[in-house]
């Protein structure tokens, strides 16, 4: 007899990364749903630091089973492919095993796994739903990492054109990346594909209080704190918030705090640093209770797209904002369903790249007017309510799973 649901994707629990946690959380609520749910996924390491973990394990009903695949520097462009293709032929070994599931949930990243499923379902008529973190290669084309009519983007595009055909449903993040799919001719069905956004669990952020001494003296010192948390990578706009940063340069009322990891970080900690940028501090990638303090210490929360990626990509860090009540700032286009929100809800406001004059006034705005703060925080959490808590988002993923369960049930 098939089981229920194969979930596919590199990161999972225990790794911390929000590429991890969400399958995680997925496949925990379809389990509580009364399905059953099966994960092959990487063994843990870059965005891990605890103990060796089994290659197979039953965790919360869910049973992993974990892939070993090489370690090179993901930093490198050959590191990264390496591993890719590392990890996909190490899935690959367990083809055969995939045949005895009624639905595979597959992700984008690496964005060659898909590939899987695909000739799974061309195979035994196994449907698998296809979750699109980004669209690949367009993302790295955009970005420069990869060049026009290279082979790496003939491959990306000769998959994709097997992928967004033959999937049951295609997921994307947003109605800006629902339109880009079908304006750029990658998927062709309306109807395939599903807008579920990532979520937060506010589970996670269940009080007010701040418990990491240096962000406790950060909050009874400065009366005004900035927070940009998350990836500082190619996909994102720093140089507007660097540059509106230097309008406060020095401004004991104000401090920029960035925490996160990213090819830009450095750059961000040298513009600090040349620039002699005394309020301004930079962590690294926060987790856990340090992680919630970061947050409840914030007065108002940047996210940042870099010009051109909206539609390819969406920052999921704007959740978590959100769960806390704190308004947010858009670096990005008043297309996208995150700035369309802000506005909607009145939970903070939106800009375009480039704009850091524009980025000043706003938050010269808020620092001026803590009534209108106060406000925003509280249109921010029910805005998180209303549309990015965990259990709505994971609700869609359950009846969309449930029909064609349901329908192969009756098949079978």
């Amino acid at each position: 007899m098939k089981k229920d649901v194969l979930v596919l994707c590199q990161y999972f629990y225990p790794e911390y990364v929000s590429s991890a946690t969400l399958p995680t959380e997925l496949a925990e609520d379809l389990v509580e749903k009364g399905l059953t749910v099966d994960v092959v996924c990487g063994y843990p390491k870059e965005y891990f630091n605890g103990k060796k973990v089994a290659n197979k394990e039953k965790y919360k009903g869910i049973t992993i089973r974990r892939v070993n695949y090489t370690e090179f520097n993901n930093k490198t462009k050959l590191g990264r492919i390496i591993n890719f293709f590392s990890f996909f032929l190490a899935v690959l070994l367990r083809f055969f095993s995939f045949f005895n599931y009624k639905c595979i949930i597959v992700y984008s990243n690496p964005p060659i796994l898909p590939l899987i499923p695909y000739l799974i379902g061309r195979l035994s008529g196994v449907e698998f739903i296809f979750v699109a973190f980004d669209v690949y290669p367009d993302n790295a084309l955009k970005l420069g990492a990869i060049k026009k009519g290279s082979t790496i983007e003939k491959i990306m595009n000769y998959i994709n054109s097997k992928v967004y055909r033959y999937s049951s449903k295609v997921v994307a993040l947003s109605q800006e990346m629902k339109e880009y799919l079908l304006n750029q001719k990658i998927a062709v069905n309306p109807e395939s594909i599903n807008v579920i956004p990532n979520w937060y669990s506010d589970e996670k952020v269940n009080n007010n209080t701040i418990e990491n001494i240096e962000f406790k003296t950060l909050k009874e010192n400065w009366p005004f704190i900035i927070l940009y948390s998350g990836n500082m990578g190619s996909a994102q706009d720093m140089d507007t918030i660097l540059q509106c940063m230097s309008q406060f340069k020095n401004n004991k009322n104000v401090l920029f705090v960035f925490t996160g990891h990213g090819n830009k970080v450095n750059y961000v900690k040298n513009y600090i640093y040349s620039n002699k940028i005394s309020n301004a501090k930079v962590y690294g990638f926060l987790l856990g209770d340090d992680y919630k303090d970061v947050l409840q210490m914030a007065d108002v929360c940047l996210v940042s797209l870099a010009e051109g990626i909206e539609g390819i990509g969406v920052p999921s860090k704007t959740y978590g904002y959100l769960a806390v009540g704190k308004p947010v700032i858009a670096i990005m286009s008043n297309e996208t369903d995150i700035a369309k929100s802000l506005i909607k809800y009145n939970a903070g406001g939106n800009v375009k790249q480039g704009d850091f004059e524009g980025l000043e006034v706003l938050i010269q705005k808020y620092m001026d007017n803590p009534e209108l703060l106060q406000l925003m925080g509280l249109n921010a959490k029910q805005l998180f309510l209303n549309l990015y808590e965990r259990k709505i988002c994971t609700e869609l993923y359950y009846n969309m799973l449930s029909k064609i369960i349901n329908k192969n049930s009756k098949v079978g």
